[in-house]
């Protein structure tokens, strides 16, 4: 009897994880399903089958704690928590910034040691642990002083010190290498690039939804293609720009998005279907799996969606230093004379807008201001360098799923609208 426990059952990963396991790769795979997560939640406000009795959410589990107060914890709250043989590890604790990224990285690294340690002691039937890392170890928040060479390969060398002491990634996998070994489980590393999907509470680096709150506010200042401002039309076609919110180097950057589904299957994939071949702590990259992309090509689909027209931000002056730089790929073009406002400049000055359609649609009043907007800057406009992944080693092993990127957001927003999380269209 397999009894998935996954840890961050909340967030984009674990959501998924707790969804897809209902059903992949067989209806009756998973005997039992049970999340953690920090906040008490029913499974119909997850949006979640209630009547799906394998699936548990508990909250209340503190991994900040000794392994022994943990372990009481899950004994108290897991139903049959001896029957647990497979661990989902997508938790996270954020940590002070003031306090500094080794910081950050200790604090991680010693709530995966406890949590792990701590089902060692209640479940003897573990048998393989999923820890789920992602692009930094590969260096993508230093472009500028490491080297990067695309595609982004699993067996890449990890990048030096002091930037590696930044990464808990490896730690976190050095850990489980250390505590596995020689006892009766083994596990996998699984690495995604930014994750395309929909989480039931708010999440600070979900770029779906923040691309989907933009493009709402977008549509409700200057109305859509069909209609004009304010949705009021003459009956004349108007054509809505949208600018890419970027450089034209970053517009045209290539990369590979990770659907938050492919991602869950294929974790669900190494620890069940091909453990042989998955663990032993291989590390495996996780994509879309379609053509590598970049902006120029998904920016245009997103916002046709929403009845815009998306196009590249405005060149710099042809003088300018910076116009040559992105002829070239080169450097940062950061617009003409009066490029378009940042993301959070722009929601800002419109949260009346959302505010008002939230009151027509009964959504958050505040999402818009409380959103991450610094994290969706850096993920398109700061990543202006190419980053795509090798999908080779996870062919190999046989796994074989994937999706359009663009339909990835498609579903993300119609799981987030059906949430009121964002307006329909």
């Amino acid at each position: 009897m397999a009894h998935a426990l996954i840890l961050g059952a909340l967030g984009i990963s674990g959501w998924s994880l707790l969804n897809q396991a209902r059903i992949y790769p067989t209806p009756t795979t998973f005997a039992r399903i049970t999340g953690t997560a920090n906040r008490p939640l029913t499974l119909e406000q997850a949006r979640l089958p209630a009547d799906d009795h394998r699936l548990a959410l508990v909250s209340g589990i503190d991994f900040t704690k000794s392994v022994d107060e943990v372990a009481a914890a899950l004994r108290d709250k897991v139903p049959e928590v001896e029957t647990v043989s497979h661990v989902f590890y997508t938790a996270y604790i954020d940590v002070d910034v003031s306090k500094g990224q080794a910081a950050a990285a200790a604090a991680n690294t010693k709530l995966l040691a406890v949590a792990v340690k701590a089902v060692e002691k209640v479940s003897p039937r573990l048998a393989f642990v999923v820890l789920q890392t992602g692009g930094k170890g590969y260096g993508l928040m230093h472009p500028d002083k490491v080297t990067l060479r695309t595609p982004l390969r699993e067996d890449a060398p990890r990048i030096p010190r002091p930037w590696a002491d930044e990464v808990f990634y490896y730690t976190q996998h050095d850990l489980l290498r250390d505590l596995s070994r020689g006892k009766n489980w083994t596990f996998s590393e699984i690495r995604p690039d930014v994750i395309v999907g929909f989480a039931p509470t708010s999440n600070a680096m979900n770029m779906a939804r923040g691309i989907g709150i933009y493009l709402s506010v977008w549509r409700r200042v200057f109305g859509t293609t069909t209609t004009g401002a304010g949705g009021l039309g003459s009956g004349n076609r108007v054509e809505v720009e949208v600018p890419f919110p970027g450089s034209l180097r970053s517009y045209r950057a290539t990369h590979t998005d990770t659907n938050q589904d492919v991602l869950s299957k294929m974790e669900i994939f190494a620890a069940v279907v091909n453990p042989e071949g998955c663990g032993g702590g291989r590390a495996f990259n996780v994509a879309d799996g379609g053509a590598v992309i970049s902006w120029s090509v998904v920016w245009p689909r997103l916002c046709e969606r929403f009845g815009l027209i998306g196009v590249a931000p405005p060149p710099p002056p042809p003088s300018s230093e910076a116009a040559i730089d992105a002829e070239a790929g080169t450097g940062t073009a950061s617009g003409s004379t009066a490029p378009p406002p940042s993301m959070k400049d722009f929601i800002a000055e419109h949260d009346d807008a959302w505010v008002a359609l939230a009151r027509e649609h009964g959504l958050d009043e505040g999402a818009a201001r409380e959103y991450n907007w610094d994290f969706l800057h850096v993920m398109l406009v700061e990543c202006d360098f190419d980053r795509e992944y090798d999908l080779t080693r996870v062919r190999e092993v046989g796994f074989e799923e994937g999706v359009d990127t663009v339909e990835g957001y498609f579903v993300a927003w119609e799981r987030m609208r059906s949430a009121k999380q964002l307006p329909t269209v």
